[in-house]
């Protein structure tokens, strides 16, 4: 049985950590929790589907389902940020039984990022809804906006983009 001071030592040396994939929206960075992701494909041809909200995209079909696209750039409300997207993905996301795609201009790897360095974000970061947030953390010489895709959409959207039909 250990002592408290040796426990209290061996909490200090395991840090709890996180993965988080880096990908872009024009030249912003943000971060996503590994765990929230399925899978991350290119992009694809998308369907075009009349009166679905503002933010989605269209669909794709992946693997025989059909799969509404959100364009993170317009949910994220990131006006004035130009796309320079020249292998633009796909993350694809489960939120409440829901397959879901969200459309990224790039995914550049996976970091590990411990969560005692994680902060809770300022009132206003890029204008970014502060629900959608998770955190921010340093990544090199920058600050790193970490979304909680679970947030991104209210459980209302969800259930419209689950009855979008084409």
């Amino acid at each position: 049985m250990l002592s408290n001071f040796q426990d209290k030592k061996r909490s200090t040396f395991q840090r709890e950590e996180k993965q988080f994939i880096v990908f872009s929206i024009g030249e912003e960075k943000f971060g996503v929790d590994v765990s929230q992701i399925k899978q991350i494909i290119p992009v694809s041809e998308y369907t075009l589907v009349p009166n679905a909200p503002s933010f989605v995209r269209g669909v794709i079909d992946l693997r025989g389902d059909i799969i509404p696209i959100v364009n993170l750039k317009s949910r994220l409300a990131l006006k004035g940020i130009g796309s320079q997207a020249k292998e633009p993905k796909i993350i694809i996301v489960e939120l409440d039984n829901n397959i879901i795609g969200m459309e990224v201009d790039s995914v550049s790897e996976m970091i590990r990022v411990y969560l005692d360095e994680i902060n809770e974000a300022p009132d206003i970061v890029k204008g970014i809804n502060r629900d959608y947030l998770y955190g921010v953390t340093k990544w090199g010489e920058h600050l790193l906006i970490l979304l909680d895709l679970g947030k991104i959409l209210s459980k209302q959207e969800i259930s419209e983009l689950d009855k979008i039909d084409i």
